[in-house]
């Protein structure tokens, strides 16, 4: 299959801009040490916000141009690719996972996703043989990509509104954050999933081979 023109996706391997092959499995290992980092920083937010605020995500995102380096940190949703956005489009003054219970999920979703990726490594390379441990991983990840997305129409109509006026660096930059982090995890979890039936399919194909035998 076909990703943003850019990219082939196939069972084993993964065509790139038309010029190299790369495996599925390197591929997700990569991708998803960027996704784990991601999850880490982001659930450090609530521990830092419960540290030193005593509060699951202190998150105020209407920060000023002198804000310090702390505000900084905790005025940034890491974990949806948010440095700012939704504040820009949708005027929010605090993180929207604030808005829907306060941050108590998300803080719950980091240690989920941390947990799903880290049992994804050890499928991957400690034992491949159990493609069960790639569930966790496409589970979360599938829902993920999906969640982002939603996101990403729920806000369509402000943010095509934002774009229609006067497009700053500042809007742009945000912008290309919150778009790239998207499609980078589609396509994380799109080449999870061809490794996983790839690895499935040869394992059936092998168990087969043996019973006839």
């Amino acid at each position: 299959m076909r990703f943003c023109w850019l990219f082939e996706i196939g069972d084993e391997r993964t065509h790139i801009i038309w010029l190299f092959w790369v495996n599925n499995r390197t591929i997700s290992a990569v991708l998803g040490f960027l996704q784990l980092t991601i999850a880490v920083v982001s659930l450090y937010q609530h521990v830092f916000s419960v540290v030193y605020f005593q509060h699951i995500f202190f998150c105020q995102s209407n920060i000023t141009a002198d804000a310090t380096l702390t505000e900084h940190f905790l005025a940034y949703d890491i974990i949806i690719f948010d440095y700012g956005l939704m504040h820009r489009v949708l005027g929010t003054t605090e993180c929207v996972a604030n808005y829907l219970d306060g941050g108590y999920m998300r803080g719950l979703w980091c240690l989920e996703q941390m947990t799903a990726l880290l049992t994804m490594y050890a499928g991957l390379y400690c034992f491949p043989r159990y493609t069960w441990m790639l569930w966790p991983a496409l589970l979360v990840q599938s829902s993920y990509a999906l969640g982002l997305a939603v996101l990403t129409m729920a806000t369509a109509p402000k943010l095509l509104e934002a774009i229609g006026g006067k497009v700053t660096e500042a809007l742009f930059l945000r912008l290309s954050i919150f778009i790239g982090g998207i499609l980078v995890n589609w396509l994380f979890t799109l080449t999870l999933w061809h490794h996983y039936w790839f690895v499935d399919d040869r394992l059936h194909g092998r168990h087969r081979q043996v019973f006839q035998i």
